[in-house]
């Protein structure tokens, strides 16, 4: 993950961003981190990340998108005086099965948290990206990637349950999200599969990213139709679905 730095007044850094991205930021306290993404007129997600305040506003967010963030936002930044840098730094996940505070997803079972470090700290505790992705689509986050822009809209991919808030007025896209999610009817739901063999996708469900290998299992999000839900745990009885 790359870390852009939004500059400028502060209060004008927080109405550009209130005006464009699906999240609340008022409601984001000093230190603390909030999921977010942005979207374009047809309400189609263009990049999901990690926004954290401080000092400023920073945006954590997967290289491949760095350059579609900045592209989105530039064009309204101009008028609130803003603009945005690459920051040096690094970005550590941690999953922990303690109730962190500054999780930015927490269950029964684990939370996950980031935190921005000057250089790249390794123990005997270190994981790889993999357990990282991996516990993410456990907990039904999806982290884009430059492949998956403007394919899917926030209630495809669980968006408007972790990074959209409904009820805090206008942004780019939010006529079309609010019209599916309050009058649309929602054939399906949005699962991660994890399987100990390769299943082809049909009609019925599709594969949403990337298919990780995982200690001996497939594990993938998948967008399912929700009446289709028991005829395929009886088709793939070693599979679960969460």
């Amino acid at each position: 993950m790359k870390i852009i730095s939004v500059h400028g007044d502060i209060d004008k850094v927080e109405n550009l961003l209130q005006g464009q991205i699906t999240s609340d930021v008022t409601l984001l306290g000093n230190e603390e981190y909030q999921l977010s993404s942005i979207c374009n007129q047809k309400g189609e997600v263009m990049a999901g990340f990690i926004i954290h305040k401080s000092k400023n506003y920073k945006i954590l967010i997967d290289e491949t998108l760095v350059n579609t963030f900045i592209d989105e936002l530039s064009p309204f930044a101009k008028f609130f005086g803003v603009t945005f840098s690459i920051e040096d730094g690094f970005v550590h996940g941690h999953i922990t099965p303690d109730k962190n505070e500054k999780a930015f997803i927490l269950n029964d079972i684990f939370s996950l948290s980031v935190s921005l470090e000057k250089e790249i700290l390794v123990n005997n505790q270190s994981l790889l990206m993999n357990d990282w992705v991996v516990a993410n689509k456990l907990a039904l986050n999806l982290d884009l990637n430059l492949d998956d822009i403007g394919k899917y809209r926030p209630l495809e991919i669980n968006y408007d349950k972790n990074r959209v808030a409904f009820d805090k007025g206008c942004f780019r896209g939010q006529e079309i999200i609010a019209r599916m999610k309050y009058l649309g009817v929602d054939r399906r739901k949005f699962v991660t599969i994890i399987s100990p063999e390769a299943i082809k996708e049909n009609k019925n469900f599709k594969v949403i990213g990337e298919i990780l290998r995982y200690k001996d299992f497939y594990v993938f999000s998948s967008s399912i139709k929700r009446d289709f839900l028991d005829e395929f745990s009886s088709n793939n009885p070693s599979t679960v679905i969460i």
